[in-house]
């Protein structure tokens, strides 16, 4: 079964809201095992929605549309709906005393416009609302040679789509499926540390596969590959994802930090409970990237992380090197770490100085330029390494934090005895 979402609304068009409503329907046909292959969104025009859904219809077995069925003028999808499927609109009477029940009960009495609400398409299924006033509505459309297509409009509340979506239109698409359902099984493999070309490379007989399915999705200073198998019961399916995601795992080795959505600072975080560290750490003209990501995390409440420590390099100049953003100046900011927590009781205590380059004029801290040296105490031992990753946005600062993250975790990894894979 393929199936296509329509959203409307010209408040999403102009940007002045985020469409959440596709986002979430399309993760609950993708529970079903339905294919979506299309999503659009049409502003309140009504020959052009019922043009959209025209298109739809003539290539998707499945239309679900979102938004319009309010009272107000600018509400004309019920109108789209029937121009588009050459039919009239009529009062539904099941409807329209739904309707009326739900009014009685705040004490109010149905007026014209919320009247409108209850006209749907000659032959519409209704799909009653039972929290909110906007009934909804399916119309099977005729198609030659193959089965009827289905057209589903929702209302475009959230709360008010979301509930229609999981009690009445989920069971009446299982039902279509029958014994033709398919079941999905999907693993998100979290990596960092290999950029997204590099990945390609090595998985790129996987990613040609049409059963399990892999893709890949980079975002700020990592990338996601995604591993969809689709099969007739969800034993199989799982069994058939596992498969090739333990081989895209066994490619690309410790690249890998973690799964679904596990954030690169809870698995560092992890690592560190594990081994019984506290991190001090210290960042210089990173825009407190680290120490953001972790507080965060943590909500200031973990004395995981160090918190006495975590400042401005500057603070530390007096004494070091001319120039901070060095090999030797991050080896001396992390040595004045190293002193700075000397006195800590525990004397489990890693050590993490990141010293990026910057642009003077944007103040203190500066503009992220992207040349960062990264230090990593552990022990008795002090490695320095130069992180290059170019740019000078947000993005070259992440990648900058997430190299800086990832010395830290192939530190405390091969202190364990737990040697990193395939790099």
């Amino acid at each position: 079964m393929n199936a296509e979402l329509i959203t409307t609304g010209t408040e999403i068009l102009l940007g002045e809201i985020v469409d959440t409503n596709a986002a979430w329907m399309a993760r609950r046909l993708k529970e079903l095992g339905v294919n979506l292959y299309y999503k659009t969104t049409v502003g309140d025009n009504l020959d052009r929605i019922a043009a959209v859904m025209r298109q739809a219809l003539g290539r998707s077995d499945v239309v679900l549309v979102s938004g319009g069925l309010g009272p107000t003028v600018d509400d004309v999808t019920r109108d789209a709906a029937a121009l588009a499927t050459d039919r009239q609109l009529v009062l539904h009477q099941g409807s329209l005393e739904h309707m009326e029940t739900i009014f009685a009960r705040w004490g109010r009495s149905v007026q014209d416009n919320n009247r409108r609400q209850a006209f749907l398409p000659d032959g519409a299924i209704p799909i009653y609302n039972p929290v909110g006033t906007a009934p909804g509505f399916a119309v099977e459309v005729a198609r030659n040679g193959t089965h009827p297509a289905l057209l589903i409009c929702l209302p475009g509340v959230p709360r008010e789509m979301m509930h229609l979506m999981q009690n009445s239109v989920e069971p009446m698409l299982a039902e279509r499926l029958g014994a033709d359902r398919v079941y999905l099984s999907t693993r998100t493999l979290r990596t960092v540390g290999l950029g997204e070309s590099v990945i390609d490379q090595r998985i790129d007989d996987l990613m040609h596969l049409s059963n399990p399915t892999v893709g890949l999705a980079a975002h700020f200073g990592q990338v996601d590959v995604r591993v969809t198998g689709r099969a007739g019961s969800p034993a199989n399916a799982q069994s058939m994802t596992d498969e090739v995601a333990d081989e895209v795992r066994r490619r690309l080795g410790f690249a890998v930090y973690g799964e679904g959505d596990q954030l690169f600072e809870a698995a560092v975080a992890g690592l560190l409970r594990e081994r019984g560290f506290t991190l001090a750490l210290l960042e210089s003209n990173t825009g407190g990237e680290l120490a953001e990501r972790f507080h965060s995390l943590l909500n200031g409440q973990d004395p995981l992380v160090w918190d006495k420590v975590i400042r401005s390099a500057f603070e530390l100049a007096d004494g070091g090197p001319d120039e901070i953003v060095s090999q030797a100046g991050a080896r001396w900011v992390a040595e004045q770490v190293r002193l700075a927590v000397a006195s800590v009781p525990d004397s489990d205590v890693v050590t993490l100085a990141v010293c990026g380059t910057s642009d003077s004029a944007a103040g203190p801290y500066g503009a992220y330029r992207g040349e960062t040296f990264v230090a990593v105490g552990l022990g008795d031992a002090l490695t320095v390494k130069r992180i290059d990753v170019g740019g000078v946005d947000e993005l070259a600062r992440r990648w900058s934090g997430n190299g800086a993250l990832n010395e830290l975790r192939l530190r405390l990894m091969t202190a364990s005895g737990s040697a990193p894979g395939t790099p």
